[in-house]
Order: C-alpha cells, then structure tokens, then sequence
C-alpha cells in the first residue's frame, strides 16, 4: 500500500517564517467562492470588518489571526451556514500549505509527512499548532490554538479538522478513514453535514481537536518520496527558522501551549528546547519583563477561557487538562486571572458568544 501522491515538479523556495499571530490566506482561499453560493459578497464583509479588500488575493498574503477568525464567524452568520468552516476545510488540499505541503510529499513515509507539517507549520501558520502522538494500535492528529483571544475559535476548528481530514485521504488513498473526530467546541444544533463529509464518529466537549486513526497508516509509503529533495527543503527550512526574529516569550507561549496539548509541562523541557539552562531561560525573559510563571499563567488563561466558552466540558475536567491538580485549584486560579470565579465567566462569556479577552 502506498500514497496516491505522484512526482512533483520543484516547489519554489519557503520564504519567511509567519509572525505569530497570522495565518497564510491559503488556508482559506476558498471562502469566496463558497460565499458566492450562498449570495453573500466578501468584500461588503470585508469592508464591515475593516480588512483589506484584496486580502485572499493571493495565497501568501497574510492574515491577522484574531481579525481573520472574526470574519469567519460573521461570514458564517451572514450564510446562515453554521457549519461554513466545515465546507471552507473540505475544498482546501494539502497544497493549500505551500512550502509545508512541499516538505511533507517528499517525505518516505505518512508518519514523517505528519510530522514535517507539524515540526515546519509556522511556515503557514503562525497562530496553531500541531501534534502527533501514537500507542500500540492508534495515532492522533491534535491542533491548538495559541494565539490568544481568538474568536469564533470554532468555526478555526472546523477548517482544520476538514482540511486534515482532506491531507489524510490525500497522502492515505480513499481507504483512509478516521476512527474518530474530536472538536474543541460544544456539539452544533445540526451535526448532519459532520457526519456525511467526516464519515467517523463525533465527540464534541473536549480539550483539544484531532483526528483519530488506526496507527497503521503512519508507515504507509509515499509515492512522492524523495530522499535528495527533502534534505534539500528541510535545509531552506532550518535557515529561514535560524533567520526569524520571533520574540523568545512568543516562543514560550507556543511551547507551552504544544506541552498543555500533550499533556506533560516543565520549565526543564521549554529550556531544553530553546537550547539553554532553565535558569538562562530566566535571565532571557527579564528584558521582555515578563516571567516564566508568567506565561504559564497567561496560556492557562487562554486556554481555560476557550474551553469555558466554546464547550460544556466539566471544571474538574478543564482543570485536570490545564494540568491542575483539582477544580479548586483552577477555581483560585482563574479567580486570580479574571477577578470571578469559572462559573460566573461562563456565563457571562456564554452571552458574550467570542472568545475575546475578559
């Protein structure tokens, strides 16, 4: 068994590492054509929304996360398409992530392809991140968002989980099912259009959005491999990351954000991977003035508000996936962070239907 991907010409040369807080128009090129459909004109939205009328012009014009997000859920709105990120996902292909896509078909095999979008995305995508994890018999596809104060985070959700959904089937061959989608937001009044396109069972309520599938198909073969090209693209991809002049606490927080996905959160570990001691990771935050704890803090915040606000997930469950030890814990805490307990914010939040800032 092996991919359905055939022999690509050389991909043009990535360029820059996207600045956190941006998203490629890529990802969602295929916003207008679908608006047209359902006779609602993008650029009225876009001048609503105070975004370039020329924005998805091309696909490496870069689009400001929070703004993007935002336009996606009046565009939404204005279809009467709840599900319009769904259907945003299923008409964007693995090309959609240029050089990125470019990385993954040269790779041997599907489990390095994943794992090259994952390790490059911010190539791509400077607000998420991705995450490949595996045991005996199933791997699972988790992304994240990390920029904060995302709104309408579901309907971001919804194109990612379509999109890889399209990747998989792209680098697997129609075989390829999931054996389960997972999604960062409460279950929608209609999950009709969900089942027909996923063809998979639905958990809605949890911590994070994956793609679950029989871990087999990580060794399954790419046609495209190419063994000379890959080292060759995954040098350009090492030198424009050594070139970037990301912020070190922007660095943090999306270490920290991959870290609260997997599970497992240490100083010790985001040091290690910036390449320095725990106590050097200290000395280079205090010109920033901010502190390690302190962004720990601020990703918690995020996250916890997401989960209160897109979800109906328990406190002792987004307490125990925010790595606290119980739902007391997370309650002083968050009162702390916001000023009122969990409970009140959901609320509040609830009624407020975004997932901007308190």
């Amino acid at each position: 068994m092996t991919s359905q991907f055939a022999t690509v010409p050389d991909p043009p040369a990535a360029t820059r590492v996207v600045p956190s807080g941006y998203d490629r128009a890529s990802s969602t090129l295929a916003l207008k054509p679908l608006l047209q459909e359902f006779g609602v004109d993008l650029q009225q939205v876009l001048v609503e929304s105070g975004l370039p009328l020329d924005l998805f012009n091309h696909p490496d014009n870069l689009v400001p996360f929070r703004q993007g997000s935002r336009l996606l859920g009046l565009c939404a709105d204005r279809a009467g398409c709840p599900h319009l990120g769904l259907l945003i996902g299923r008409h964007t292909p693995l090309e959609s992530l240029g050089f990125v896509a470019d990385l993954a078909k040269a790779a041997p095999d599907v489990r390095s392809a994943l794992q090259l979008v994952a390790r490059y995305l911010t190539l791509s995508d400077g607000g998420g991140l991705l995450t490949l994890s595996e045991d005996a018999n199933v791997a699972t596809y988790r992304y994240a968002l990390y920029e904060p104060g995302v709104e309408r985070a579901e309907v971001v959700y919804d194109i990612v989980l379509s999109t890889t959904w399209n990747v998989m089937r792209a680098i697997c061959g129609s075989r390829w099912l999931p054996r389960e989608i997972q999604f960062m937001r409460s279950r929608p009044a209609d999950i009709h259009p969900y089942r027909s396109f996923l063809r998979a069972p639905l958990r809605f309520d949890c911590d994070r959005s994956a793609v679950v599938f029989d871990r087999a198909w990580l060794d399954v073969p790419l046609r495209s491999a190419d063994p000379k090209r890959l080292a060759s693209l995954e040098a350009q991809a090492r030198a424009i990351e050594a070139q970037a002049t990301g912020d070190l606490p922007a660095q943090v927080r999306r270490m920290l954000r991959r870290q609260l996905l997997s599970g497992h959160s240490s100083m010790h570990q985001v040091a290690a991977e910036l390449g320095m001691h725990r106590r050097t990771l200290d000395r280079n935050l205090k010109p920033h003035a901010i502190s390690y704890q302190a962004l720990v803090d601020e990703v918690r915040y995020a996250v916890a508000r997401q989960l209160l606000r897109d979800t109906a997930m328990p406190m002792i469950t987004i307490a125990l996936s925010l790595q606290f030890a119980e739902a007391s814990a997370f309650t002083r805490a968050f009162r702390r962070w916001s000023g009122m307990p969990p409970t009140q914010w959901r609320r509040l939040g609830k009624g407020r239907g975004s997932t901007s800032e308190a």
